[in-house]
């Protein structure tokens, strides 16, 4: 055989070669589940209650002397509202975020490299990249949800999360900035054929936990939207007319926030 035709050989195997590959990959990314949508909380046959959430119905998480102790000095600062991030217009963080996720609606948005997680108090979102698209580790912030990087495992989305701020104000589960957190996303179907995400999360802590503790939860399509839910613009609108008033009156506009409160509360 002359050298030509065995250069052809060879490139028409390589091109086969490719072209199977191609296939392979488009196959495995069409057979991936689909997690776009709005979800609610799935309930078992005979299932009452919110469901089994992170530190929920446990009698006592595997604390560490610091960990307790850090629960114990937030119990102290709760007051009569209890008081919770959410209820002053903070976002909840990870992990308290997925665990409260279905008593109110949560959306997923998913792209092939991202999967986008909105939960609607507050309008909370996550951001978790999949795969090569990531953020450098020294460009990463430390924040209340962390940095979230997905990887597939077969067809199960696995997510850990890193870069945590210390989660003092966690009521349920407080954690320091060395936690990890690995959740499991996989979809299926109930015995009536509907779908269900069945989700898993592991919080690991040296810090505040002497074992990892973890939770499972799960979905079910929610035929509707999420709704804006975020604090009211009451008290922005109350400091514009503060400063309205004072312009009339020929002062500076300089009133505070700290005005619009002692207003309410004089009125109360």
């Amino acid at each position: 055989m002359s050298n030509k035709r065995m250069i052809a050989h060879a490139r028409i195997a390589l091109s086969a070669a490719l072209l199977a590959v191609c296939a392979a990959s488009s196959a495995a990314e069409k057979e991936r589940p689909d997690f776009t949508g709005v979800w609610t909380t799935y309930r078992e046959p005979g299932q009452t209650g919110f469901g089994g959430g992170f530190g929920r119905g446990q009698a006592q998480l595997p604390f560490t002397a610091e960990g307790q102790r850090r629960r114990d000095d937030y119990q102290k600062l709760l007051g009569p509202e209890r008081a919770n991030p959410a209820a002053y217009c903070v976002d909840y963080g990870m992990p308290t975020m997925m665990e409260s996720a279905g008593g109110y609606p949560i959306e997923l948005i998913q792209k092939p490299d991202q999967l986008t997680i909105i939960y609607e108090v507050e309008g909370e979102m996550r951001r978790v990249y999949i795969g090569e698209r990531q953020l450098a580790p020294a460009d990463r912030l430390p924040s209340r949800h962390g940095y979230s990087k997905g990887h597939w495992d077969g067809d199960v989305l696995v997510v850990e999360t890193t870069d945590l701020l210390d989660g003092v104000d966690q009521s349920q589960h407080p954690h320091s900035d060395q936690a990890t957190i690995v959740e499991r996303f996989s979809l299926g179907t109930d015995a009536k054929g509907a779908k269900v995400i069945s989700y898993e999360m592991a919080l690991t802590d040296p810090i505040y936990y002497t074992e990892p503790v973890k939770t499972a939860r799960k979905w079910a399509p929610l035929d509707g939207f999420i709704i804006p839910y975020r604090c009211v613009d009451e008290f922005w609108l109350a400091l514009l007319d503060l400063r309205r008033a004072q312009l009339k009156a020929g002062k500076p506009a300089d009133a505070r926030m700290s005005d619009v409160y002692k207003a309410r509360e004089a009125k109360e």
